[in-house]
């Protein structure tokens, strides 16, 4: 593997989750069809990731709130052919982990299939750990204009830059709970600091142990229904605070939204605040899939370790006279003795809360409406030249499925000419 330090990078992807991972595989291919650096491409492509492996980030994640299906149907991954995981599934006697209606498969049959096609794209030989402290961007400092140091302060240059951040580093906290969560920090939790796994190695609160733990989740979304399913097989008891009743839909948006009407609608709309609110009302609060919905049902039904406070608000988290435990008093009801407090509350981007880009921010005057950057139709960050953004970052251009797996592949049609066309006149 090549040294990073001082060396001149023709692309840069900051990133290395599923549109990194995504994007590399595109831009690998190009290269390949239109002969670009020939076999030593390795030293002309870079995915950088604070994690010494691809796709670290989401694997953590999936393991801690214990999901075990994706939502996202089996033509959406990281392959470049749509039924790539569906053969994957088939080769190896796991068509049992596509899930129906729409083929989901499981987040270990997508893992699996995520590291085949790593190593066969050879994904790795691209890949640094490298946490990023600060980006540069000089114009007119010549070919090579942006500077990438590392928190260990090694640097290097590159040609174009594309952002493959994600939402981790920006959960969002509901204001009336930060109180309490800075008060009771290790049982006011939110969803992305909760792992299920040490909840339950926990010394006394083993799975077969006799002590019955009482967990609280705020929200009705995704995760929220996940974790309140997984903690009652683990043997929880969970209270789930809800405003409204679950809204239940198979995707987290319409598919519509994956197609060019629809998108070229959203991209005639000239006023950025009435697109971010396009967004948010696409998104709603949450909305679980029919299968969770099923089971929660079911538990509230049959099994007393697991209710529904729908409507309720909480008014306040106190201490109660047993050591560590919680009391949550809501207009509804109190829950007393109640051992974590888990807030499923989704995450809010915003681009302001990445420092290594900060001071790229602020020198070059980076618009953002609501935490998200305005980008031009081919995703570059205004004014900065050749550098773009992927995921999340490219909301306001993409719409509410700029975050999803497909996503990727929006992104990349996007800024695919404008990056070769950079890297070609080197």
């Amino acid at each position: 593997m090549l040294n990073l330090s001082h060396q001149n990078i023709p692309v840069v992807i900051i990133g290395g989750g599923i549109h990194g991972v995504s994007i590399a595989q595109r831009l690998i291919r190009d290269f390949a069809r239109h002969q670009i650096f020939g076999t030593e491409a390795v030293k002309y492509l870079a995915i950088l990731d604070r994690y010494p492996h691809p796709l670290t980030a989401w694997q953590r994640k999936t393991q801690k709130q214990g999901m075990k299906f994706l939502r996202s149907p089996a033509v959406h991954h990281v392959g470049m052919d749509a039924l790539g995981i569906v053969e994957h599934a088939r080769i190896h006697q796991r068509t049992n982990e596509l899930s129906p209606p729409y083929s989901q498969p499981s987040t270990s049959l997508f893992l699996d299939f995520c590291h085949q096609e790593i190593e066969q794209q050879r994904i790795s030989s691209f890949y640094y750990q490298f946490d990023v402290a600060e980006l540069r961007w000089d114009k007119g400092s010549g070919r090579y204009p942006f500077r990438i140091i590392s928190q260990r302060n090694e640097g290097f240059r590159a040609r174009c830059v594309i952002l493959a951040v994600g939402s981790d580093d920006c959960p969002f906290v509901p204001p009336e709970f930060v109180r309490w969560r800075n008060r009771f920090p290790e049982r006011v939790l939110h969803s992305g600091d909760f792992d299920l796994q040490d909840f339950g190695q926990r010394r006394g609160h083993a799975p077969h142990s006799k002590e019955t733990r009482k967990v609280v989740i705020i929200g009705g979304g995704l995760t929220a229904g996940t974790l309140g399913k997984s903690l009652v097989e683990q043997g929880a008891q969970v209270v789930s605070i809800l405003r409204s009743p679950l809204k239940i839909q198979q995707f987290d948006f319409q598919p519509s939204w994956l197609g060019p009407k629809t998108i070229e609608a959203f991209n005639n709309e000239p006023d950025w605040e009435k697109r971010w609110e396009a967004i948010q009302q696409a998104r709603g609060e949450g909305s679980v899939t029919p299968d969770i919905a099923e089971t929660l049902e079911q538990y509230a039904a049959t099994n007393k370790k697991f209710q529904h406070c729908i409507g309720a608000e909480v008014l306040e988290i106190d201490k109660t006279s047993r050591l560590n435990q919680l009391q949550v008093t809501t207009t509804q009801r109190t829950i007393d003795a109640v051992d974590t407090i888990i807030l499923a509350t989704g995450y809010r981007f915003n681009l302001r809360k990445y420092a290594f880009l900060s001071n790229l921010i602020e020198q070059h005057d980076v618009t953002t409406v609501s935490g998200l950057p305005v980008l031009d139709e081919k995703l570059q960050l205004t004014p900065v030249e050749s550098l773009f953004g992927s995921g999340v970052i490219a909301q306001l251009q993409l719409g509410p499925a700029a975050g999803n797996i497909a996503g990727a592949a929006l992104a990349y049609d996007r800024f695919q000419e404008s990056v070769m066309r950079a890297i070609t006149v080197l």
